[in-house]
């Protein structure tokens, strides 16, 4: 038991660790929605309102996950404001995922409205003009190698797009379980806090001493 109480906080970093990572890819993704036109044209042509709102919502997040990483760095190194520090961070865990619950209901709701309009109606119609596009852009290819290219890209772009939605599901479900991860952690580290504050009568000396490992019966083993 001690010694995974000892564990705790290198688990909590490793945790807002990988947050940082998510922060960073959500300041790279929001750099392309606004600069790369092959990101946002499309998004900002149908949903012009979502994709404000989502450019904007990736900086704050982003920079809210940053935030939260230097937070818990300097709550596990503070000694008097271990439990103040590490409560502020799960309240701003709290915070940016129902944040985020709301943006996806939201931004849902809308799509789903919108799947609905004459807009819709009419981009799937134009959608299923790829069908006779293709053919005409081989025909094309024996004469110049520009429709072929431009085949080439409508394919590969098909077939990428359902690897695409994979990973980005599977990043979506790990950030999902990461957040509530973190905070749970913060709140338990902040209740262990708690209790080794001067007057209680619990030591936090185990968490704070390095973790040792030694080889013992041909196993590596966590003193």
């Amino acid at each position: 038991m001690a010694r995974c109480a000892r564990a705790l906080p290198a688990v909590f970093l490793q945790i807002n660790l990988l947050l940082m990572m998510y922060a960073g890819a959500g300041l790279a993704t929001a750099a392309r929605l606004k600069w790369d036109p092959s990101t946002y044209i499309a998004l900002r042509e149908v949903l012009p309102n979502e994709y404000r709102v989502a450019a904007v919502l990736l900086v704050v997040g982003s920079v809210v996950l940053l935030l939260q990483g230097h937070l818990a760095l300097l709550a596990l190194y503070a000694r008097r404001a271990r439990f103040l520090l590490l409560l502020t961070y799960a309240v701003l865990m709290a915070c940016a995922v129902g944040g985020e619950t709301a943006f996806a209901w939201w931004t849902g709701t809308r799509v789903a409205a919108w799947a609905r309009s004459a807009q819709a109606h009419e981009l799937r119609r134009a959608l299923q003009l790829r069908e006779h596009l293709l053919p005409l852009l081989q025909h094309l290819a024996t004469w110049h190698p520009l429709p072929q290219h431009i085949h080439d890209i409508i394919k590969e772009a098909e077939a990428d797009v359902p690897r695409n939605s994979y990973v980005a599901l599977a990043a979506v479900a790990l950030l999902a379980l990461l957040q509530p991860v973190g905070a749970a952690l913060a709140l338990l580290l902040a209740a262990r806090a708690r209790l080794s504050a001067p007057g209680a009568n619990y030591s936090d000396e185990s968490e704070t001493r390095p973790l040792r490992t030694v080889y013992k019966n041909g196993r590596l083993v966590m003193l």
